[in-house]
């Protein structure tokens, strides 16, 4: 290898011909630097028009950053593409991640990443180890859950293994299916899991003890203990995590991270050792309890109110991990939607069971047979819950309050996910966000509608800063104070979007911690930017890159090829799914809708109005370089970023 931090190989795994091959990284490098931004480059070589997420030939996608596997703060998780199964109205090409050790265990097996395609003839898994990797037999973990799978595959090999593993609703094609690693480490989003199911692939065990190179180890040093120190007490969104003594006492409760790199205590995860089950009367249970998956026990006044308790909730949230189903579609979409379906008189019960949230028993009924396709209503639910209101022939209307767009639920957009925070205007650059994506865009890019209220005194009362101070930040981070401005309603909307565009594409690529970066302001200077030596926040990623690799890219080059990256996907999608303004324009009557805001503080309630929003999506394809009137990169646009070859094969599209 000519450069730091990566392993140097690829493997290409071809299923239906049991066969591994091997490739070199730097085939890709360094353009495509990792991850998600090597997986576009992949994909649009390697995914032709008219593939679907269950084609054998369909590529799954699973590549590490420079970053995973160093002593780089945050860093250490995985970037899985390909088409979607998830992806509604069309099966397109999109993404996910997820965090743990697996991505770290890799890079240090010798290898950046898998490229598997094919359908074995029977159930497989792949067992790599230091530059080799075989395919396995798995008949016997085809239909154990992901704990059990990864259980006894550490049982044969040693406890030092990692396994990346499906449970029952991936091996049964379910499009809210998960991929996993350790206790709560998922490819949730997506419906990833459905696809290695559809490959017959069940698990991807990885065990390695080469070290990687460091082209400037000094230097990477320096700037990683700068940059930890600066995180430390300064990322405290939303508020001081502490845990409950009295969890702490009766349920062993702990700091979790959720990846390899992690060096802060996150507010929200939490392992538990000793929690007793409900449904499974005298075991007890352990497991991590992170993100959404606090919302099973239930919310006491709040939207998602209903009473299973802590444990019984616990419970369910393993349940639903170890089956390999989608938290979020679960919690925020589908139950809501199911609730909304009850309350309005359309059903009473799913499959003979009633409907009782406050019932764990219905609740396992629910997601068990949603995992395993038992019964209509539920092997309808199984398709996602925008596709299963379609096949019902019920709740479409529900639907639309629920969901944005793709076939995702609501998330940090004001209006269907209805514990957050983001009020008027900030919601209008999620509106566009997830009106240019392909799938829920604020798991790639919380750096503006969540982290801009949790710079503020609304969410995090101890910790937050004054409106005055956050426009001061915004003018340094954005050019101007209007991109964060609580009155400034649709101005200034369109640059943030562009701006954590690009960073999305980074956390996704190198890859590093979106909750934690990009590094925006800080409560330990006079001026409340994030400062670490002499490296400024938004320029944190850049300095461990370049110290790691020895690729000497400034933070416009960073930027430069990050930006490469979105349009080639824009391309792929133009050329394989005739993506336009129209399709990024379909957002807008749910945004219509009166915002579902629950903070009390915020009195008024907004909806979208339709005509400017559209003016805010003229000036981000001007930004991006798009034709205002179609959507799709411009010749002269695509030129820039060194792609006239790939404008030239699709010319009659663009």
């Amino acid at each position: 290898m000519n450069y730091g931090g990566y392993a140097g190989k690829l493997l290409r795994i071809n299923l239906t011909k049991a066969t591994v091959d091997q490739q070199d990284t730097m085939d890709y490098l360094p353009d495509w630097y990792g991850g998600r931004a090597m997986a576009a480059r992949i994909a649009w070589d390697e995914i032709p028009p008219g593939t679907g997420a269950f084609d054998p030939n369909s590529p799954l996608i699973i590549l590490t950053g420079p970053l995973t596997g160093t002593a780089a703060p945050f860093s250490g998780r995985t970037t899985v593409s390909g088409i979607s199964a998830q992806g509604y109205p069309v099966e397109w090409y999109s993404r996910s991640s997820f965090g743990g050790h697996w991505g770290p265990e890799l890079k240090h097996a010798g290898f950046d990443g898998l490229i598997i395609t094919g359908k074995a003839s029977r159930p497989v898994f792949l067992k790599i180890e230091n530059r080799t990797c075989t395919i396995q037999d798995a008949t016997h973990l085809w239909g154990m859950g992901i704990y059990d799978s990864q259980k006894k595959i550490m049982e044969e090999f040693g406890r030092n293994w990692r396994v990346f593993s499906i449970g029952p609703a991936g091996e049964n094609k379910c499009r809210i299916a998960i991929a996993a690693t350790e206790t709560e480490s998922a490819s949730g989003q997506g419906g990833y899991g459905a696809v290695m199911g559809s490959k017959n692939l069940k698990a991807i065990a990885v065990h390695g003890t080469i070290p990687l190179t460091v082209a400037q180890p000094e230097t990477f040093r320096k700037v990683c203990n700068l940059i930890r120190k600066e995180a430390h007490g300064s990322h405290g969104w939303p508020h001081t995590p502490k845990l409950d003594r009295n969890k702490v006492k009766k349920f062993g409760e702990r700091y979790q991270a959720c990846t390899q790199g992690c060096a802060v205590r996150c507010y929200d995860a939490r392992f538990y050792t000793t929690v007793p089950a409900v449904l499974q009367r005298g075991k007890i249970l352990s497991g991590q309890v992170d993100c959404i998956a606090g919302l099973f026990p239930g919310l006491k006044g709040s939207f998602y109110n209903w009473k299973l308790g802590f444990e019984a909730g616990f419970e369910i949230g393993q349940i639903a991990n170890d089956l390999g189903l989608n938290h979020w579609e679960i919690l925020v979409g589908m139950v809501p939607w199911i609730r909304f379906l009850k309350n309005d008189g359309v059903i009473s019960k799913i499959d003979g069971m009633e409907i009782n949230l406050d019932n764990p028993e219905f609740w396992a009924f629910l997601l068990r047979g949603i995992a395993k396709k038992e019964g209509s209503f539920r092997s309808a639910l199984s398709e996602g819950t925008v596709r299963a209101s379609k096949i019902l022939g019920i709740g479409e209307e529900r639907v639309k309050q629920l969901f944005p767009a793709w076939g995702y639920a609501g998330h940090w957009d004001g209006h269907g996910d209805r514990i957050n925070y983001v009020f008027f205007p900030y919601w209008v650059v999620s509106a566009l966000q997830w009106a240019v994506d392909t799938r829920d865009p604020i798991s790639s890019a919380h750096g503006y509608g969540q982290n801009i209220m949790g710079w503020s005194k609304i969410c995090s009362p101890e910790l937050g800063l004054d409106w005055n101070t956050i426009k001061k930040v915004s003018a340094k981070v954005y050019g101007s104070e209007k991109c964060a401005d609580p009155e400034s309603g649709y101005t200034g909307k369109a640059f943030p979007v562009w701006w954590h565009g690009q960073r999305s594409v980074m956390k996704d690529s190198l890859t590093v911690g979106d909750q934690v970066f990009p590094r925006i302001y800080s409560l330990k200077t006079e001026d409340n930017f994030a400062r670490a030596g002499n490296m400024e926040g938004p320029s944190f990623e850049r300095f461990m890159f370049t110290s790691l690799t020895g690729i000497p890219w400034s933070d416009n080059d960073l930027e430069h090829a990050s930006e490469r990256v979105i349009q080639l996907e824009r391309l792929l999608l133009v050329r394989n799914f005739n993506r336009s303004r129209k399709d990024d324009e379909s957002v807008i009557p749910y945004f219509e809708k009166t915002e579902q805001q629950t903070n009390p503080l915020i009195a008024q309630k907004v909806a979208l109005d339709a005509q400017k929003f559209k003016g805010v999506m003229d000036e981000y394809y001007t930004l991006r370089g798009w034709n205002t009137e179609t959507g799709k990169p411009t010749k002269k646009t695509l030129k820039r970023f060194g792609l006239e070859k790939e404008a030239e094969e699709i010319a009659e599209k663009i």
